[in-house]
This record gives structure tokens, C-alpha cells and sequence, in this order.
């Protein structure tokens, strides 16, 4: 039993650190893609014409941000209608009841 309990144990750890190693690996890469991002928007404002570390400049960065965060809700909104879709082929749902 003990031999069990450490065995299940040792699982348990090797599990635990796996996923705070995981953690760390998809926060290393939100920042990756974030800098990519950043870069990208600099050099797209550039090219407009706007000249850094001015008010025009931090306002194409803001609208490219937004529309950066409008495209996002979209493709979820559209993800979600079409899963929405599959499902309400099957049930008709009048408040929390479904039939």
C-alpha cells in the first residue's frame, strides 16, 4: 500500500511540474508573439509616415491594436455560430429547455 501511495505521489509531482514547465513555455511564447506584433505595428506606422514617440504615431498604434482585437472577436464569433449551428440542428431550445 505505502509503495502505492508513493508511486501515485511521484505521478502526481512529475505531473505538476510538467504543467508549471508548460506554463512557462506558453508565457515565454504569448511574449514572443506579442514583441512580433509590436515590431510589426512599429514598422506599419513608419511606412504610414507617422514619426515615433509622437501622438499620431501612439494613434495608428491604438487603431492597429483595436483592429488587431476586432479581427479576434470576429473569428470567435464566427467559430462560435458555426459550432452553434451543428448543434441547433439536433435541439430546439426554449429558455433552459431543450427539445
Amino acid at each position: 500500500m505505502k509503495i502505492l501511495a508513493r508511486n501515485v505521489l511521484g505521478i502526481l509531482l512529475i505531473f505538476s511540474l510538467t504543467s508549471c514547465a508548460s506554463l512557462d513555455v506558453i508565457e515565454e511564447r504569448k511574449k514572443e508573439q506579442q514583441a512580433a506584433l509590436d515590431q510589426i505595428d512599429h514598422e506599419e506606422c513608419i511606412s504610414f509616415g507617422f514619426t515615433e514617440d509622437t501622438e499620431a504615431y501612439g494613434g495608428c498604434r491604438l487603431t492597429l491594436k483595436s483592429i488587431r482585437a476586432q479581427e479576434k472577436n470576429t473569428d470567435a464569433l464566427r467559430t462560435r455560430n458555426s459550432r452553434d449551428s451543428l448543434h441547433n440542428r439536433f435541439y430546439y431550445c426554449r429558455g433552459f429547455y431543450c427539445w
